[in-house]
Parts: structure tokens; C-alpha cells; sequence
């Protein structure tokens, strides 16, 4: 079943794409992208969960701005979930496991199980700031095309640059997304809290999941998140850079079903 939940935000529609049935997954994209990165990881779980897979604000089927922050991005997951009838599994990916640890971090009883995917638990440091602020003042000068061929080799594989259909969706994502949205994501990043001393009081199921050449969130710092959380389990993607859910569906969709189909159950 392929529909869709809508919901109400900041006085804008948003709508919320969605398939499958059974409990439900809420998939959180990543930076600079949007839903459409979990399509192929979707399409497979959909076959035993529903799975949500929204627009963070300011992009896709989401019209309202994006406040540039991660507790505005969490408040509009909240809102998701408050529109489902029971507590879910939340996956999210790179800048949307920021998102997912602080609404875990204030909601626990919405959720019933986390998936941490290619993202890490610590704030920028001074570097990373600076780094968020040249990236800033790239897009500001000229536009998302800026920082798009700088971008993707950042986010896949080497072995994945040879594959030119995957990496012309991943330009494609990225090049849809607005000047401002994508200010608006690096700044929130930019300015985002800590979350590594929450990670002992996560008392959910948690999967940490993690490319084993991803650059950005390198595994050395999944495995010292997965330690952090009580009963945490870790997943290496072999062949894989950041961008696991695009490079690698496949094993992505069978490590998330292993992990929710017993996480979820009743």
C-alpha cells in the first residue's frame, strides 16, 4: 500500500509519503537531502512495517520553513508521531540521527526503537563550526551548485563514484533542495547540542549502523556510540561510505528489519 498521512505544520500542509503496513517506521533524512534518500531501504521494509518517510521542513512535501535548528526538526517528527496510533521505530540518518537522539532524548514514550544511522552523538567542534560556516558562505555566494561536486564524493564510497546512476541521484537530491533550506540545515547543525552524555539514558533498543569507509561519521565513532547506549547492537556496511541507505539498500533494509521486527513486536 503506497499513500500518504498529512499533517498540519506551522499552519501548511505537510504530507507525510508512506507505504507498507504493520507497525510503524518513521525514516529521517539526512543533510542535504530528503525523503527520497530511504526510497529503496523503504520500498523493502515496506514489506513487514509502515513506513513513513518525511521532508524535514523547508523542502519536498513539507512547505513550511525550516527554523534552522534540530529541536524545530524534532518538534515537526514529534508531530508526526502524535498522529500514529501507537510508538514506533525511528531510523535516522546522518543530520536526522541528530534529530532522532534529541527527540529521544524528551519524548522516550513516543518511540520504541531507534536506529542510528551514519551520524554521531557529539556537537561541532571549533573545525566543524568553521567548516558549517565556509560551507554557509559558499551556498550564500553561489547557490546549492556550490557545494554539490564537493558534496558527493564526501558522501559515497570511492568505489561508488563509478556508479553513475546513483551518483546522479544524489545530485539530483541535492540540487532540488533550496539555497535557503540548505543555510538553514547547516546551521542547525552548526548549532546543535551534545548528545553523548544522553547516550546512557536512552533505555529503548537501539541499532547503530555505519558504512565501513564513511568519512564524515567515521565507524571508530559508532562503536564508541553503540558502547555509550545499555544493550546497543552495531552494524557495519561493507563497501559502504555515509550515504549507506543509498549505496548499500539492500543490507541497510535487512539490518533495520532484523533489529525492528524484534523491537516492535508486541
Amino acid at each position: 500500500m503506497i499513500g500518504s498521512m498529512d499533517i498540519t505544520w506551522k499552519g501548511q500542509s505537510s504530507r507525510i509519503r508512506e507505504m507498507g503496513s504493520g507497525p510503524p517506521i518513521v525514516l529521517v533524512h539526512g543533510y542535504p537531502l530528503d525523503g527520497a534518500m530511504w526510497s529503496g531501504v523503504a520500498r523493502l521494509l515496506s514489506r513487514q512495517f509502515r513506513v513513513l518517510k518525511p521532508d524535514l521542513p523547508g523542502r519536498g512535501e513539507t512547505a513550511a520553513a525550516s527554523a534552522g535548528t534540530v529541536a524545530d526538526y524534532a518538534d515537526f517528527l514529534e508531530a508526526i508521531l502524535a498522529g500514529l496510533d501507537a510508538p514506533a521505530g525511528l531510523a535516522g540518518f546522518s543530520m536526522g540521527g541528530y534529530v532522532a537522539l534529541s527527540l529521544v532524548g524528551r519524548r522516550p514514550e513516543r518511540l520504541k526503537a531507534l536506529a542510528l544511522v551514519d551520524t554521531r552523538a557529539g556537537a561541532d567542534d571549533d573545525a566543524g563550526k568553521a567548516r558549517r560556516d565556509e560551507a554557509i558562505a559558499a551556498v550564500k555566494a553561489g547557490g546549492v551548485e556550490a557545494i554539490v561536486e564537493a558534496m558527493v564524493p564526501r558522501l559515497l564510497d570511492p568505489a561508488s563514484l563509478h556508479n553513475r546512476d546513483l551518483v546522479d541521484r544524489v545530485r539530483r537530491i541535492i540540487l532540488r533542495q533550496s539555497r535557503e533550506t540548505v543555510e538553514a540545515d547547516l546551521t542547525a547543525m552548526r548549532g546543535r547540542d551534545d548528545s553523548t552524555e544522553g547516550l546512557a539514558r536512552i533505555s529503548i533498543p537501539t541499532l547503530v549502523v555505519v558504512g565501513d569507509h564513511d568519512a564524515l561519521t567515521p565507524p571508530a565513532d559508532s562503536q564508541a556510540m553503540a558502547s555509550a547506549i545499555p544493550g546497543a547492537r552495531l552494524v557495519t556496511i561493507p563497501a559502504a561510505g555515509h550515504l549507506t541507505p543509498m549505496e548499500r539498500p539492500g543490507l541497510v533494509a535487512a539490518a533495520l528489519t532484523e533489529f525492528f521486527v524484534d523491537a516492535l513486536s508486541p
